[in-house]
């Protein structure tokens, strides 16, 4: 019966230090989801059924990034783009190149 309640209170001590161990990520995630949340719940600056503004008949045109770089901030490390170059003319869907 002893070694029973010794293998339990050892199990449960793993089970504690483990748990607590995870106790930061756990605070990371719940920031997370606030963050989301407000993200989500805010209200937009545009009114999508106003009737107000000009109201084109057709719209053409491109979108084009010339020399675009980019790297993440917190991996500053590991480049992203580097003089990335993209056509995206109207009624195509891209055009890459470099």
């Amino acid at each position: 019966m002893n070694i029973q309640v010794f293998f339990a209170l050892t199990m449960m001590a793993v089970g504690v230090s483990q748990s607590s161990s995870m106790a930061r990520d756990f605070s990371k995630v719940e920031d997370a989801a606030v963050s989301i949340f407000e993200l989500i719940d805010r209200k937009s600056m545009i009114d999508a059924s106003s009737e107000e503004g000009t109201t084109l008949d057709t719209v053409q045109g491109y979108i084009e990034l010339q020399h675009v770089t980019f790297k993440y901030p917190a991996r500053n490390d590991v480049q992203i783009f580097r003089d990335l170059c993209l056509r995206i003319p109207s009624g195509k869907v891209s055009t890459v190149y470099t």
